[in-house]
């Protein structure tokens, strides 16, 4: 753990630049988002990402050199989640009695979020490749990584389709609470965190703790769901 650490602040420290490119961006959009209302709209990321990328590409840097410039964040996305379990341990308690529901929730929710992902891959005939890299575009960054890098997608595309299927998430959430009825933090947060991952999860957080916690839960419940069953469906879709 240690060593990894290490290797990794020896990477970053050889760019800099890169990763406090990241945090001033993330600042910035974290203080519009926060002076609005937290409004969905202008939510860190969606300010953060054009501001970074526009910088990039008058650096005429690509995205590795980006991405290996910001290992040690990268590295962090593993232990955050972790981390997200604190405050679901305090909900425990209401867990049993919706167990049936979270579960039917995420088994069909996981399940039609990534066939429709490949389902649109096929109908628009991508490659392979395309195909293999937003399969997993509905669980969260590290997990999304690791089922991609054994599929033998590309790490950088799920990447950006990953935070892309957060953004959307996020800013159609509301809008679909309203028209359905949906008021209960906890089935909300459930959703957030299974159709918008960690995005969608801050999201939550910012409703309440116990959205939050409920947006975690979904989160990883998808998550291992997801990498048990995506294998087999990519499967079919390519045979």
């Amino acid at each position: 753990m240690i060593e990894l650490i290490q290797q990794q602040w020896l990477q970053v420290t050889g760019s800099s630049w890169l990763l406090g490119l990241s945090l001033v961006g993330f600042a910035i959009g974290l203080t519009l988002y926060r002076r609005s209302g937290s409004r969905a709209f202008l939510h860190p990321l969606l300010v953060s990402t054009p501001i970074i990328a526009g910088l990039l590409y008058l650096s005429n840097l690509g995205f590795d050199q980006y991405y290996q410039g910001n290992g040690l964040l990268s590295w962090l996305l593993g232990p955050t989640t972790v981390a997200l379990a604190v405050p679901l341990s305090k909900q425990m308690r209401q867990l049993p009695a919706l167990l049936r529901t979270v579960s039917l929730t995420v088994l069909t929710g996981g399940f039609i979020a990534a066939a429709l992902a490949l389902g649109l891959a096929v109908l628009f005939n991508t490659s392979e490749v395309v195909l293999l890299s937003i399969a997993a575009k509905s669980v969260t960054t590290p997990i999304a990584m690791g089922i991609t890098d054994q599929l033998g997608g590309l790490l950088t595309l799920i990447t950006l389709v990953v935070l892309l299927t957060g953004i959307v998430g996020i800013l159609v959430a509301e809008t679909i609470f309203k028209r359905t009825g949906i008021v209960d933090e906890r089935w909300q947060g459930l959703i957030l965190g299974i159709s918008a991952h960690a995005i969608g999860t801050a999201r939550a957080f910012d409703k309440s703790p116990r959205c939050g916690a409920f947006s975690t839960l979904g989160m990883g419940l998808n998550g291992i769901w997801t990498s048990l069953f995506l294998p087999s469906l990519v499967g079919l879709f390519l045979n």
